[in-house]
């Protein structure tokens, strides 16, 4: 393997660590890439194929990281190393992670596109209006550990490639599938009537069945709504099952990330069981 070539940055203006230092802002997104942070996200961001511009690490974590900076290397990417200082006034906060990447994007998938790989039942998850990139981060690792197969998201849901939510993920981003859909109401009336999907949303309402009492087989899509207002009532009027999960009293709901991972296991454990 040839020597490893890392270009050593002292300067907090070098134009190439730009990206590095527009970690909380909207920039990035609009320019097609995003942020992986921490040995593991980027390692998972390398394997699963995604195109990797740059990765930035410490001088002193530069020993530590020396074979998956080669593999970067080998793959194109420009290996940039600063010392901790330089790092964390070029980014804003303190360097724990001790080493991130830029990588770009995937290209940006409808219903249409990714279900053209995906073979039934159908099980997927769609976010109307989920604003917290945390919980967006957190819904992801959800989906990928209970099976879903693409997630669906909408114009005022963070994006799931937005740093929080891939760091939140623990890359599980990279193998989801996720389809931006500006209209989300007009993509599920095309799930239902196209592929013969049941819409099913999660609320709190008094109309909701228990979740424990409703059949889960088949095509199915999960909504999760907004943090404060829930699914929009357009969505749940169309809705094939409203159902939420019992819980005591004093409580009014759950966390949307806490109610997703619950809803999905359920799923998950009635498929794997046949139990539904």
């Amino acid at each position: 393997m040839p020597a490893l070539n890392i270009v050593e940055i002292q300067n907090l203006d070098d134009p190439r660590l730009a990206a590095y230092s527009s970690l909380k802002g909207k920039k990035l997104e609009k320019d097609g890439i995003f942020i992986a942070e921490g040995e593991k996200v980027v390692r998972s961001m390398f394997e699963s194929g995604c195109r990797v511009a740059s990765c930035l690490t410490s001088n002193s974590a530069a020993a530590r990281y020396k074979t998956l900076l080669a593999v970067l290397a080998k793959r194109g990417a420009d290996i940039y190393a600063a010392s901790d200082e330089v790092i964390e006034n070029i980014i804003g906060f303190r360097f724990h992670k001790g080493i991130m990447a830029v990588g770009h994007c995937p290209e940006k998938l409808t219903i249409s596109d990714a279900l053209k790989a995906v073979k039934p039942p159908l099980f997927l998850v769609a976010l109307d209006s989920v604003n917290d990139p945390q919980n967006v981060g957190l819904i992801t690792r959800n989906a990928a550990a209970f099976g879903v197969r693409a997630l669906i998201v909408d114009g005022a849901t963070y994006d799931p490639y937005y740093r929080k939510a891939v760091r939140v993920s623990m890359g599980t981003i990279f193998g989801l599938p996720v389809c931006y859909e500006k209209d989300i109401a007009k993509s599920l009336s095309v799930l239902k009537k196209k592929y013969g999907v049941r819409v099913i949303a999660a609320t709190p309402g008094k109309s909701a069945r228990d979740i424990a009492k409703v059949k889960l087989s088949g095509n199915i899509c999960f909504v999760f709504g907004n943090e404060d207002r829930g699914v929009s009532r357009k969505i749940l009027n169309m809705a094939d099952e409203k159902v939420r999960i019992p819980i005591k009293g004093g409580v009014d709901s759950l966390n949307v990330a806490s109610a997703c991972a619950i809803c999905l296991h359920e799923v998950s454990r009635g498929r794997q069981r046949g139990l539904k």
